[in-house]
This record gives C-alpha cells, structure tokens and sequence, in this order.
C-alpha cells in the first residue's frame, strides 16, 4: 500500500495570519504612542485593519463616540482574529469533506432479501 500523498502547507491561511499578525502588532505600537494631538499613524494602521476583520469589524465604525480608541483597536484585532479563526476552520471543514467524496462508496448486495 503507498502512502499517502504529503499534505501540502496551507498558503493562503499562512499569509492571511501573518499579515493580520503584522498589522496587529504595527496598530498596536502605534496606537499605545501618545500623542498631543490626533494620531493619524494609528488611524492609517486601523483602516488597513478594518478590512481584515469585516463584516465584524462595522462594529468599530458603528459603536458609539464614547468609546476610547483602545475598545475599537480591541474590537478591530478580535475580528480579523476571528476572521482567521474562521478560514482555518472552514479549510479544515473542506478537508474532511473532500476527502469523505474521495471514498468508494459501499458497494450494496441488492439480492440478499
């Protein structure tokens, strides 16, 4: 019997981790600075966040202007978290279900009464 095929790496997970990571790390960084005034590195980094996180991340953008900046960096970073969670999670679902059709099916003894 030959073994199976290697599983190959999953690309496009890794990337997507790794630049939620980078952008993560660079919001938090920026937005932690103090500023006297508006801190528009932190804004750039948030809005190159906000994509990665949507359609959850309208919670940022629609919460009320009460909120500090560090609750709508928190909510921007846990949606593109979970958007990755979410990608890894439906890969693996895929998976199985692709390997389950790759399955002869049962063969079914139609004369046995």
């Amino acid at each position: 019997m030959t073994s199976p095929a290697p599983r190959r790496p999953p690309v496009l997970l890794t990337v997507h981790a790794v630049v939620v990571l980078a952008l993560g790390v660079l919001l938090v960084v920026v937005a932690s600075q103090e500023t006297p005034d508006a801190n528009i590195g932190a804004g750039l980094a948030l809005l190159a966040v906000l994509p990665l996180g949507a359609p959850w991340s309208a919670l940022a953008l629609l919460g009320p202007d009460t909120w500090s900046g560090a609750t709508q960096v928190a909510i921007a970073l846990g949606a593109a978290v979970l958007n990755v969670v979410l990608h890894a999670l439906l890969r693996a679902h895929l998976r199985r279900r692709r390997a389950g059709s790759r399955v002869a099916p049962a063969t079914v003894d139609r004369t046995a009464p």
